[in-house]
């Protein structure tokens, strides 16, 4: 039994999509939802628990809906998953509605009874939800890689905060071809 989950975070409509209220480029969008579907499918083959995490905000919550351009708020289209990732039938879906997944009790939960320790993580955006959940898993003693490649942002200099805020709390930056074993790791 493997002890690895594939965390995929907010793949949604509103922040893959060429209209979505909070959107990457399409380039990046294109590149998340392709590596994204090549992950799940190595993590199907290696026996890894996949969770899929999406946002859905309350309507309720104006300020930070105005904040978020009204993206992925509960009930919206855009707060689907983006259709063209692939949601196995073993894939488990957790909502939130803070950026940190593990603000849902049943992540950790559902990882503590499947004896994981190890999280791959890909999403959108690196320096919120993605790095909010990071830094999280860190600090409960999870060992986590980032899937540096298959992780988005609206600008590269979130991106890049992002990225050297999850490695300085402790996470492993990998490009998806290391850990589809593509290519050797650097020394």
């Amino acid at each position: 039994m493997d002890h690895t989950a594939l965390l995929l975070i907010d793949l949604q409509r509103d922040f893959l999509e060429v209209n979505g209220r909070m959107a990457v480029s399409v380039a990046d969008a294109s590149q998340v939802v392709s590596l994204a579907n090549r992950l799940i499918q190595h993590g199907v083959s290696a026996g890894w628990k996949l969770i899929f995490i999406k946002n859905r905000y309350p309507k309720s919550d104006l300020i930070g809906n105005l904040f978020r351009n009204g993206a992925a708020i509960e009930g919206s289209r855009g707060a689907e998953l983006d259709p063209r990732v692939i949601v196995p039938f073993s894939g488990l879906v957790l909502t939130k509605s803070r950026p940190d997944a593990f603000t849902n009790p049943e992540l950790e939960e559902t990882l503590t009874s499947g004896a994981v320790h190890q999280l791959v993580v890909l999403g959108v955006m690196a320096e919120g939800c993605v790095r909010a959940t990071v830094k999280d898993a860190t600090s409960r003693g999870f060992g986590v890689t980032v899937v540096s490649d298959a992780v988005a942002s609206t600008r590269g200099l979130f991106w890049r905060f992002g990225m050297k805020s999850m490695k300085n709390a402790g996470a492993v930056a990998k490009v998806s071809s290391e850990i589809l074993g593509l290519c050797p790791s650097p020394p």
